[in-house]
């Protein structure tokens, strides 16, 4: 693929040929893509997107990759992280509106500051808002899409579009966004509550406490691996399955916590995919329970 003397491709932003996905996931696992980009601003990801269109690549957006099993040989098309355009947040009141880019932690941190509470719960999560709202993240009886009142977004052929929350098709990890990965969410806009800012700051300092206390936050991974089934949590499936500590290669089922696969070092794509496969039999011969992955698989 002769990319560089292709005149589409000239962006504000960054673009890395040949990129290794393990430096871009937080497994730390994946083969090379062929482009990684960085589109800076609206202009530069429709330029990105048009490029796409007339190659007939594929695209995928990662965020911080925190949610994204990436195999061993690689991606062939286009991966994509949005730039500081994607990061800005505004405040409207009660309202806020911000780039999909943004990390959770710094958005929580900017609505705590200014006493505005529906998304503190979230503290902890590594991920994007974008990413947060493709998969409808939820934590401690807070779901996000509660809070959500519109969303913008691109479409492959680099037409911009609104859906208002009712449009979303939210469920449990999901939304119409994980459905139709063919689209980029670039805004969000949110309405929260007002509270004073000491409790808030309060709640957000105990959701990271939990995490530190029953998440392996020393090792790479990608949070919890299956969906909880309607009767049991994941965790307590794997764990009474006799699965702690289950390991293939360098992937191995977390002590600290059955729902989390983590890399001890060097664990390849295919080492997780086998033991999540052996996971799964444990607890369907155990329990009769098929476990539904977390984890997009490239």
């Amino acid at each position: 693929m002769e990319i560089e003397k292709s005149p589409e491709l000239k962006i504000k932003g960054k673009m890395v040929l040949h990129q290794t996905m393990r430096d871009l996931t937080s497994l730390r696992i994946g083969g090379e893509v062929d482009i990684f980009a960085i589109p800076e601003d609206l202009e530069d990801l429709k330029t990105v997107l048009s490029f796409c269109k007339k190659r007939k690549l594929s695209f995928l957006v990662i965020g911080n990759g925190t949610k994204l099993l990436m195999r061993d040989e690689g991606f062939k098309g286009v991966a994509l992280k949005l730039g500081s355009f994607f990061k800005t947040v505004e405040n409207y009141d009660r309202e806020i509106r911000v780039g999909a880019g943004m990390n959770l932690s710094q958005l929580i941190d900017y609505t705590s500051q200014r006493g505005l509470s529906g998304v503190e719960s979230l503290a902890g999560i590594p991920g994007t808002i974008g990413g947060a709202i493709v998969r409808n993240a939820s934590a401690f009886g807070q779901t996000l899409s509660e809070r959500v009142s519109s969303v913008k977004a691109m479409d492959k052929n680099s037409n911009c579009f609104t859906l208002l929350n009712k449009d979303m098709d939210f469920g449990y990890r999901t939304s119409i966004f994980l459905k139709n990965k063919e689209c980029v969410i670039t805004e969000i806009r949110l309405k929260l509550s007002p509270e004073k800012k000491e409790k808030i700051i309060s709640r957000v300092k105990e959701a990271k406490k939990r995490k530190v206390l029953t998440q392996p936050l020393s090792f790479p991974s990608a949070g919890c691996i299956f969906k909880n089934s309607s009767s049991y949590s994941a965790g307590f499936l794997i764990q009474q399955a006799g699965c702690l500590g289950l390991r293939v290669g360098d992937a191995q089922v977390s002590f600290q916590h059955a729902n989390f696969i983590i890399n001890k070092g060097n664990a390849t794509a295919q080492d997780m995919l086998e033991l999540i496969q052996r996971i799964r039999e444990r607890v369907k011969d155990r329990f009769g329970i098929s476990l539904e992955s977390e984890l997009e698989i490239i």
